[in-house]
Order: C-alpha cells, then sequence, then structure tokens
C-alpha cells in the first residue's frame, strides 16, 4: 500500500501537493510557513489586521527565499458562497482551466475530511474559517518549486466546525481572497538555513501529514 503525501495542516495553512514533493522539500514549506506564520502574528493580529498580516508573511517568506511573481500580491476580491468552501476552492481551480490544481485539492480536502485532529486543529487555529491560507505547491519543468498562497476570509452568521465542508446556503456565507504566487530559491534558503533551525528551536506549530492510502 502506498501512503503519498497529498498535502499538510500547519497553524491556520492549508497546503496541496501538485504531484508528489520531495521529503525534503514537503520539510522545508512547512517550516517556512511556519515562521512566516510566527511572524505575521507577531506583527500583526490574524483575524483584524488580515491584509497587513499577509503581506507580513509573504515578506517572512521572501526573506526565507521565495521570490515573488513580479513583486506582486494581488489584492482582494469577494464572494458569495453557495454550497460548501470546499466545492467552491475545486471549482476555483477549474475556473482557472487548473485541471491538476482541482485534482490535486480534491485528494487533499478527501484526506482532510477523515483527519479528525488536522480538522480541529484548523478549524481552531483559523476561528473555523475567519482567517485561512489554502497553499497549492508543485514543480515546474526544471523542478523549481512553486506555491500559490490563497488567503481567505470567511464572513458568516453562524460559525461551523468542519466550516470547509459545511453546506452553506445562498446569501449565508461571503469569502474575501487575496493571493501571492512564489519561487523557491533553494540557494537562498539554504543561506538562511542555521537561522531558521534556531528559529524553529524557539517554537515550531504543531503539523499534520496529510496521506491518502493507494493499494
Amino acid at each position: 500500500m502506498d501512503d503519498s503525501l497529498t498535502g499538510l495542516v500547519t497553524g491556520p495553512n492549508l497546503l496541496s501537493y501538485i504531484g508528489e514533493l520531495t521529503l525534503h522539500d514537503h520539510n522545508d514549506i512547512a517550516d517556512c510557513n511556519n515562521l512566516a506564520t510566527r511572524s505575521a502574528d507577531f506583527g500583526h493580529h490574524r483575524y483584524t489586521q488580515p491584509e497587513d498580516w499577509f503581506q507580513e508573511y509573504v515578506f517572512t517568506l521572501r526573506y526565507f527565499g521565495w521570490e515573488l511573481y513580479d513583486g506582486a500580491i494581488f489584492k482582494s476580491t469577494q464572494h458569495d458562497v453557495s454550497g460548501s468552501l470546499a466545492n467552491f476552492l475545486v471549482e476555483s481551480a477549474d475556473t482557472m482551466k487548473d485541471s491538476q490544481q482541482a485534482n490535486a485539492l480534491i485528494d487533499t480536502l478527501d484526506t482532510l475530511k477523515t483527519n479528525d485532529p488536522a480538522m480541529l486543529s484548523f478549524d481552531t487555529e483559523t476561528r473555523q474559517g475567519e482567517s485561512f491560507q489554502v497553499v497549492p505547491a508543485r514543480y515546474d519543468a526544471k523542478g523549481n518549486l512553486h506555491i500559490a498562497l490563497f488567503k481567505l476570509e470567511l464572513s458568516v452568521n453562524v460559525k461551523r466546525s468542519r466550516f470547509l465542508f459545511w453546506d452553506w446556503e445562498k446569501h449565508c456565507a461571503s469569502l474575501i481572497q487575496r493571493k501571492a504566487y512564489l519561487r523557491l530559491d533553494r540557494d537562498a534558503l539554504d543561506r538562511r538555513r542555521a537561522l531558521m533551525k534556531k528559529k524553529l528551536q524557539e517554537q515550531t506549530m504543531r503539523r499534520f501529514d496529510l496521506r491518502k492510502h493507494r493499494l
């Protein structure tokens, strides 16, 4: 039986892997997102200052070797949600004509749905969707590692546990989305690796590997 990694939950971040990542890159992504989350939390309130929080998050990733496409963070867009957020995320990938991302998200969300500790942690860290991130990761043809950061803020009248899979009625839920795209410069990260290790020894967030069981 093959237990393939489909993604990762750590703090308010849900990472989804498009194709299989090496264990080394899996750990680097987890560690970089850990440090970016802590830095953003230190400088800004995660829920009341989401734009500043996200900018600090991206700044920290850039410090540890992630290059921002065109130096740009995309402005927020607002969406009404009808049905589940899980379906919304998959359909959004389909709308971008990215079938690989859509299929990877399906695998990641399926494994998250059956992982109660990961789901409970994600509910808690995001205040049931008030502020969370979905982060697809993939290699390009040259083996470079890329991530898309989707910063999402759910606004509802009544919060729900397992919010990603709740069937929201029309006009009862809206979503603000910010996004950025980055590529990892491994040499730049290696130059910061000693500092990264030191920072991680001070405090780390819990992480939950998401695995798809294949016979």
